[in-house]
């Protein structure tokens, strides 16, 4: 059967299984509250299981296009342009996104955010072409804004200066989890039952993220502004002593953002499979089994996403108990001494273990930042201060790629590392600075 021939009868079977997916989802929650409460309470759980559900759809896109050109009738230059969208719209929707939440508070954005992921998601599978398929991912982008923001919102209204760090970890690994179920199980489905037929399954299991929102118990006025006038003297303490501008430590923040962005989430993620290609065309023997360069690639995305998954908990825990500062500080360390190291020594021997520490201090890095920014942002500006936050990022992510590939092309991998070894390293000064400035005046009267 064809591709059209299946879909209604895929869409109606995922659709009959919502109800006992549900039940069972609720009920062994139910079972293991205790266990989950004493990594995170439920909004923060649940949240988090939302955003991973989301997910599924775009996080697909990237592994399926590429490889079903003539199922979605693109070609290789369209797909950079579809899949590199919604990174451009982030830059307008993050704003609209603090402005939405601020004004109608938490439920009405975050639910609108699901239904159009469900939306792009069910696209993917129904329409072929480069138009369809680039603006439904276009759309993707503001559902992403409100879905990442929701998610901040949410642990930050929940959390405390005591755990906001594991909280932070929970949903940064909630999300990779999400990408990395989309990534396997739709390899899986598209060589089943074709391309488009699995973006009709993901968009099925993509609405289930509505059932899931009631059970977060999350306020509907969480982001509201003008219901959080009086949420915590912490948060008071914060805002007073930022009325007549932004924090110096808030803008350092953001900047360290951009920089793991551009560096870490860009250039370096951007070029390593190009790198491993320049050092180890024909593979490399371990053991006597010749392992070539595409599983090299994919063993080094492994470690990332295995970083991400695993160890943000852990690493939002420790910022929590010896200080996002110091955590902060380590991991541009060790990201810059890795891409020093890259740039002055370029074989496989240095360069993969490079690359993994550099890969799992990253995550350090960027969990502790959002910790950071979460404790930082004023009661009365939280959504807009975390929005930009998010622009940061995407920017420097956005901007990272393409620096990193015509660096890479033009001066050469030594060069390119150095300078980004360079960048980090003045950053990581730069807030080392702030961080010192800003202590003698917290501590006067």
């Amino acid at each position: 059967m064809g591709e059209t021939g299946t879909r209604p009868l895929l869409c109606r079977f995922t659709l009959q299984g919502h109800d006992k997916v549900r039940d069972r989802i609720v009920a062994t929650l139910a079972q293991t509250r205790p266990s989950i409460q004493r990594i995170a309470p439920r909004p923060v759980v649940i949240i988090a299981l939302v955003t991973a559900v989301c997910l599924l759809g775009d996080s697909a896109l990237y592994a399926i296009l590429p490889s079903k050109l003539d199922a979605f009738a693109v070609s290789p230059t369209a797909v950079g342009l579809i899949l590199g969208v919604n990174r451009y719209i982030r830059l307008v929707s993050n704003t609209a996104a603090g402005w939405a939440f601020e004004r109608m508070g938490f439920h009405g954005p975050f639910l609108f955010a699901i239904a159009l992921a469900a939306v792009t998601t069910f696209s993917y599978g129904f329409f072929t072409g480069f138009w369809p398929l680039f603006l439904a991912h276009g759309a993707w982008g503001i559902s992403w804004s409100l879905l990442r923001l929701g998610g901040y919102l949410a642990v930050i209204g929940t959390g405390s200066s005591a755990n906001i760090g594991r909280l932070m970890g929970v949903l940064y690994g909630g999300a990779r989890g999400g990408s990395l179920v989309a990534v396997l199980l739709g390899g899986v489905l598209a060589d089943s039952i074709g391309g488009r037929e699995t973006f009709l399954v993901l968009g099925g299991l993509t609405l289930f993220a509505f059932t899931l929102v009631p059970f977060s118990q999350v306020p509907h006025t969480l982001g509201r502004r003008k219901d959080l006038a009086a949420d915590s003297v912490e948060s008071l303490r914060v805002e007073s002593a930022t009325m007549a501008g932004p924090s110096p430590l808030i803008m350092m923040v953001n900047i360290q953002i951009f920089v793991f962005g551009l560096v870490v989430s860009g250039l370096m993620v951007a070029t390593a499979g190009y790198l491993l290609r320049t050092i180890a065309s024909d593979g490399t023997t371990v053991m006597g089994l010749t392992i070539g360069v595409g599983l090299l690639s994919g063993l080094l995305l492994g470690v990332r996403w295995t970083g991400d998954l695993g160890l943000s908990v852990i690493f939002g825990h420790a910022s929590d108990r010896i200080g996002r500062n110091k955590i902060i500080l380590v991991s541009i360390a060790i990201v810059t001494t890795a891409l020093a190291l890259i740039a002055v020594e370029r074989s496989l021997v240095v360069v993969f273990p490079a690359v993994s520490v550099l890969f799992i201090a990253g995550t350090a890095l960027v969990v502790a930042l959002n910790a950071s920014i979460g404790g930082l942002a004023p009661v009365e500006r939280r959504a807009s201060v975390l929005s930009r936050y998010a622009t940061w990022q995407d920017v420097g992510s956005g901007t990272g790629p393409f620096v990193g590939l015509l660096l890479a092309t033009n001066v050469g991998f030594g060069w390119t590392y150095a300078g980004g070894a360079a960048i980090m390293a003045a950053a990581g000064l730069l807030y080392a600075w702030a961080v010192s400035r800003e202590r003698p005046l917290r501590q006067r009267p």
